[in-house]
């Protein structure tokens, strides 16, 4: 609901200053509340050792801002590095206090996903049918409503998907099903490809019980007699929504003759060419420069530095943990995984398949497809859930 309002008092009501930014009034409060609680916890010798990783990522964050304020002396610079650091700093607190202030049941798990898939939905549907909203991807006839990002509108459409389809009662998700394939249709993400793997994971559950036979069955049917029209039907539907983004990619790729000698890295790069040139770029600079290994470039430092090459539109690579590492080098990137990844292997084996599935999900578009974790519109959820698995 707040993206979702930012984005209309940005781009129907042309307000941008972040006076007017919702998510400023409504996490601004929380995360002083977080800084003040903290500090409070460590003078009572009373805080937990996520919480006290969370603190030192958030110094870390400071001081990093400053030392690179020193080196420009940039006013703009400054604040754009606090703006960032402030919003992913309240996505760390609130993780943190989730998982060892908060107590979260599966009741209070399925409110949260049921109001917020409603938001999306509702969203979403405005955008595709009204025509407002933003395209996503830039692509014509495709939208993620008033959500000002691509890659956090598809992974939570995906993990919508995986939390309904991977539920007991599954015949009871039949219309918040139905309504994200149609999401996945309005969104036209590659990200679509993803609805696989929660796919085999339903499919595996219980797949010799007679309602799965009757159901294999029974599509099996329907496969054999409509086969030439559905596949008519998916290529012509594939190359005029999901193949977009991908053939724009092989393009691109094509120009350059490629990344690397070999021709089977090529093809693979090629899918998503920009995030791997980009990704090139920026570790062969982390790797030749020890100041930017340790510490880089800080976020708004990496902005400048496509800025200055000039060489894509886009300022990053696209892939969090790689982008991360550029902007706050291995020390940040160390602490990030440490309190990221705490206890992370039991609370897994000890979860249900459908929580592992989502945030091994999240992972993995996060790790390819980037702007995720760090973002609050999917950052959020990502969070939530992976602080209810505690161990």
């Amino acid at each position: 609901m707040v993206d979702s309002l930012s984005g209309f008092i940005r781009i129907y009501l042309g307000m941008e200053n972040i006076l007017f930014n919702v998510g400023y009034w409504v996490r601004g409060p929380i995360l002083i509340f977080f800084i003040f609680y903290y500090f409070l916890k460590i003078i009572r010798k009373n805080i937990f050792y996520e919480e006290a990783i969370s603190l030192l990522m958030f110094v870390y964050f400071i001081l990093n801002a400053i030392l690179h304020y020193v080196e420009f002396s940039s006013i703009s610079m400054l604040i754009e590095n606090i703006t960032y650091v402030l919003r992913f700093q309240f996505l760390l607190f609130l993780f943190v206090f989730m998982k060892n202030r908060m107590i979260i049941n599966p009741l209070f798990t399925k409110k949260v996903i049921y109001i917020n898939f409603g938001v999306f939905v509702i969203n979403l549907l405005i955008g595709h049918i009204f025509g407002i909203g933003l395209e996503s991807y830039r692509f014509e006839g495709t939208s993620k409503g008033m959500f000002q990002g691509g890659n956090p509108v598809s992974i939570l459409n995906l993990i919508f998907f995986t939390y309904f389809l991977l539920d007991k009662n599954l015949r009871r998700q039949i219309v918040p099903l139905a309504l994200t394939f149609f999401n996945a249709f309005i969104i036209a993400s590659k990200s679509v490809f993803g609805f696989i793997i929660p796919i085999f994971f339903a499919l595996k559950r219980r797949a010799l019980s007679i309602n799965k036979i009757l159901a294999y069955n029974f599509f099996s049917i329907i496969l054999i007699f409509s086969f030439s029209l559905l596949i008519d039907s998916s290529i012509e539907m594939y190359e005029n929504r999901f193949g977009l983004n991908i053939n724009k990619s092989i393009a691109a790729a094509e120009k350059v003759g490629g990344l690397y000698s070999n021709q089977a890295l090529n093809r693979i790069a090629s899918i998503n060419f920009r995030r791997y040139a980009s990704l090139n770029i920026q570790m062969k600079e982390s790797f030749s420069d020890a100041k930017t290994f340790w510490i880089g470039k800080s976020f708004a430092g990496q902005n400048l530095f496509w800025k200055q090459r000039g060489e894509f539109w886009f300022t990053n690579a696209s892939m969090d943990f790689f982008d991360f590492f550029f902007k706050y080098g291995l020390i940040g990137i160390t602490i990030f995984l440490i309190l990221l990844f705490k206890g992370l292997p039991k609370q897994l084996y000890q979860a249900k398949v459908r929580n592992n599935v989502a945030i091994l999900l999240f992972f993995a578009y996060s790790f390819f497809g980037g702007h995720v974790i760090d973002s609050v519109t999917s950052g959020s959820l990502f969070y939530f859930l992976l602080a209810s698995m505690k161990s």
